[in-house]
């Protein structure tokens, strides 16, 4: 079948913004975790830098000679003495880098300064330094094992929601296949899907008995359009008969003649009128589901035959040239009923001794032909009973018809003008699925 342009499907609509929902959420508390944690490590230590300048500022009293410490040593503190002076002895904190002979390199320390007056009185201040590096190593895998548990988290959600979403939404997609394969006056049976959910269940009740009264209103409107067509064709048929054996059978004046003469057109027209009607009609309702595949280019030949003392009673020449074979699967009498209008419509619409060249070569087929000098009006010349000009003969329903084919077979119908009017079938490649 001829597929439309899909669009996105429900589940991964509902999965994207699940997943917009979810990346921000989790990345907002994967941040607030490692902050929290790193808070943590730097307060440890923080709390262990506290504790050692108490013990140092208490041995300091014991040992005076302590604070003649100006480098930092062994136990990684240093004294240096400050003039007298009002002092701030509250502690600082400061995490920089600073040069580590063991790794020949730039380290993470953890700084705790602070000012303290020894036993005499004379204000100090006391530098601790604490290495960050197996914390800092520790933050940086802690770092990288959030960002990958992140995305393995992302991934895990995606993967089970469309799952679960898919099992879900399961009933549904088997109402729309349904609804997909459902074509009207076949009888069908619209099952409902096997679905614990009640949404789901309403819509398929609700679908099955919208469907009842389609078809039954279907089959209603079919009933009606063949007997009203029926009803008519027959009183048409019979007023004809009678109106040429009246004129066979009666000897009237040439004025006369010709008023039965016109009397006779209208009704012929009225007969050309219901049949377009009633095609019309059928193939809106999809009467025409029978399909083969049609020959475009032998069948134009075939057709051209039976129209041809209609185009050397005018006068106009018609030339076919096939450049490729155009085979299209599509219903045989629609396909009759294509090609005759177009084929009727350049002959009807053209003037005597006028031209029609035919092109048929893979997948276009083109028609053009003389006529009136101005281009018709696209909008327009495809809508039902709409007629270029007074001619007596035309219906104003046969290029609606070849549109109302056209579009239901899926073939593009196309005009154009340059001197002479155009008209174009596009037909897809590949249709064995339509």
């Amino acid at each position: 079948m001829f597929m439309q342009k899909k669009g996105i499907s429900l589940q991964n609509y509902t999965l994207r913004y699940l997943l917009v929902a979810l990346l921000p959420v989790i990345a907002i508390w994967a941040g607030l975790f490692y902050a929290v944690i790193t808070e943590e490590v730097y307060d440890n230590i923080d709390d262990g830098l506290k504790n050692s300048k108490l013990l140092i500022i208490r041995e300091t009293y014991a040992h005076p000679e302590l604070l003649n410490a100006p480098e930092y040593g062994i136990n990684q503190y240093k004294i240096e003495p400050l003039p007298k002076g009002s002092y701030d002895f509250s502690d600082k904190f400061i995490s920089t880098f600073e040069f580590m002979e063991y790794d020949d390199d730039d380290e993470p320390v953890r700084l705790l300064q602070t000012v303290f007056n020894d036993a005499q009185g004379n204000p100090h201040r006391l530098t601790i330094r604490a290495s960050l590096i197996e914390e800092d190593e520790l933050l940086e895998d802690l770092l990288l094992a959030l960002i990958g548990l992140y995305i393995m988290l992302v991934m895990s959600i995606a993967i089970l929601n469309r799952v679960v979403l898919k099992r879900a939404w399961k009933p549904f997609y088997g109402l729309l296949e349904k609804l997909r394969l459902y074509k009207p006056g076949k009888g069908q049976v619209f099952e409902n899907p096997d679905s614990k959910v009640a949404e789901f269940k309403t819509l398929a009740n609700e679908l099955r008995e919208m469907l009842q009264r389609n078809e039954a209103t279907f089959e209603s409107q079919k009933q009606f359009i063949e007997n009203a067509s029926h009803e008519l064709q027959t009183p048409l048929a019979i007023s004809l008969n009678k109106l040429e054996l009246f004129a066979e059978n009666n000897t009237l004046p040439e004025e006369q003649m010709a008023e039965l003469g016109k009397i006779s057109d209208t009704l012929h027209r009225l007969v050309r009128l219901n049949k377009s009607l009633l095609m019309l009609s059928k193939i809106d309702n999809h009467q025409y589901d029978e399909t083969e595949e049609v020959n475009i280019t032998i069948l134009t030949s075939q057709l051209l035959e039976d129209f041809e003392p209609l185009a050397e009673h005018r006068n106009i020449k018609i030339s076919m040239v096939v450049q490729g074979n155009i085979a299209y699967k599509i219903n045989k009498g629609l396909a009759v009923a294509l090609l005759s209008n177009l084929i009727k419509n350049a002959i009807i619409h053209n003037y005597e001794g006028g031209t029609i060249s035919i092109n048929s070569s893979k997948g276009l087929f083109t028609i053009e032909n003389t006529g009136s000098t101005k281009t018709l009006y696209k909008e327009m010349i495809f809508k039902r009973f709409y007629r270029e000009g007074s001619n007596e003969q035309s219906t104003g329903l046969g290029l609606a018809l070849v549109k109302s084919i056209a579009d239901s077979n899926h073939i593009t119908l196309g005009y154009s003008f340059n001197g002479n009017h155009i008209f174009s079938l596009a037909f897809p490649e590949n249709n064995s699925d339509s």
